[in-house]
């Protein structure tokens, strides 16, 4: 079948042929499908597939196979006005064509060592509000696999992550430093595509579902406490106003920040030990970049840990996470140029107290749907017709039954008021 029939009017196969010579000078033989990455509960804003190529070098004449992940907006119209899927296509597709060239050209003019290039590389994008895609390297093809999303990540997952995180931010901190007038003229390319007020009416109804359960989670679990008491407090009416103040605040800690980093999105890549056998997590990288924005470093730190662990690892872990985050923010700052001084460790510590009720916020989102069983899943191409409904109609969500999934949802209300991230 037709690329044009399958993925988008836009990316055809003479796209396809002028992707290949961009990329290494390679002129197209074949190309089939090799399976759609979009399972039921795992995409709502994209259709992905996986599309593998045969090609013949120009140079060499060698025949070899290239592996591609191309994401398109939802065929279903209905379904695409419904997510919004528009606004998040032309977002991250602003990211691949701005932020990433930007952040690529100040790392090689500091001659960085080990620069951030823990991505998915994109080849292609077009962006019409129709027919919208990105072509870009399939991760999969050099050993990078999906983590688990409904048991939390254990440690090593989570250093791995974080260190991530810091080194994609410490970009933008550096870049600032040494760069400021270039540096805001990227950054007024990214739009915030969630907490925004023009969203209010699209969200309110649905955010006000999410916390009749995390309120009846709280309730079950730590009833007359002060968790339930400052919780109750944090889910007011305004909590929306609360978190779109929160990501529209600029501090000196502001970067250009992923937005949505939770399990779905890094892959990562193992080694086996050789004493136990067991897979080992070596390699991490980040995608879907459709939710980017420009806000409090802290943002993306307290939500990948509120939604990515469990209690009992930030009781252990916590402050780990953090130094090992800091540590790597300060190693990229020194290789890109920068004074590590500019960013001190109580400055982090302080920003988190600042914003880390934003990640509370987003995380019971996120944890209601990672500790949803697959099999419940929500199948978004139920949506029939061409035009929108609302979200709240199509995500729906029940009491939690099962004390282990209340925890999950209470005990990020726990650790928040411990550290005073709710006061």
């Amino acid at each position: 079948m037709a690329l044009n029939q399958v993925i988008s009017n836009a990316f055809t196969e003479e796209k396809l042929r002028e992707l290949l010579y961009k990329k290494g000078g390679f002129e197209l033989k074949n190309y089939e499908f090799i399976g759609g990455l979009t399972k039921t509960g795992d995409s709502y804003l994209s259709e992905v597939y996986r599309l593998q190529v045969e090609v013949e070098s120009s140079t060499s004449g060698n025949v070899e196979f290239l592996n591609f992940v191309i994401k398109t907006m939802p065929k279903n119209i209905g379904r695409r006005k419904t997510f919004r899927s528009t606004d998040f296509f032309r977002n991250e597709i602003t990211f691949y064509k701005n932020v990433i060239p930007a952040f690529e050209e100040f790392q090689k003019s500091r001659n960085a060592r080990n620069p951030f290039k823990d991505y998915a590389g994109c080849f292609a994008s077009f962006c019409d509000g129709e027919n919208d895609y990105l072509a870009l390297d399939d991760l999969g093809q050099y050993g990078f696999r999906p983590t688990d999303r409904h048991d939390g990540l254990d440690y090593d997952h989570c250093r791995l992550a974080v260190e991530c995180l810091a080194r994609f931010h410490s970009v933008s901190i550096a870049f600032r430093n040494q760069e400021p007038k270039k540096f805001a003229e990227i950054t007024e390319k990214i739009q915030e595509t969630y907490y925004s007020p023009g969203f209010k009416i699209w969200h309110s109804n649905f955010l006000k579902s999410q916390i009749k359960v995390v309120q009846d989670a709280v309730h079950n679990e730590y009833p007359e406490t002060l968790i339930e008491e400052k919780m109750l407090k944090f889910t007011q009416e305004n909590l929306f106003d609360v978190l779109v103040n929160a990501t529209t605040t600029k501090s000196s800690l502001s970067v250009i920040g992923h937005g949505d980093c939770w399990a779905p999105n890094f892959l990562v890549n193992y080694e086996t030990s050789p004493d136990t056998g067991s897979k080992i997590p070596k390699e991490i990288k980040i995608i879907d970049f459709q939710l980017a924005r420009y806000a409090s470093l802290s943002i993306d730190l307290s939500f990948f840990i509120y939604v990515c662990t469990t209690h009992s690892l930030r009781e252990k872990h916590y402050g780990d996470l953090l130094q090992a985050y800091h540590s790597s923010c300060c190693q990229m700052l020194k290789d890109l140029g920068s004074d590590p001084s500019i960013f001190p460790y109580t400055a982090l510590v302080e920003e988190m107290r600042k914003y880390g009720r934003v990640g509370v916020g987003m995380a019971m989102e996120s944890l209601l749907f990672s500790i949803m069983p697959k099999e419940d899943a929500f199948d978004l191409n139920i949506i029939k017709g061409d035009q929108a409904i609302p979200i709240e109609n199509v995500w729906v969500f029940q009491p939690i039954p099962c004390q282990e999934g209340r925890l999950r949802i209470a005990d990020i209300f726990k650790h928040a008021t411990e550290m005073g991230y709710l006061d």
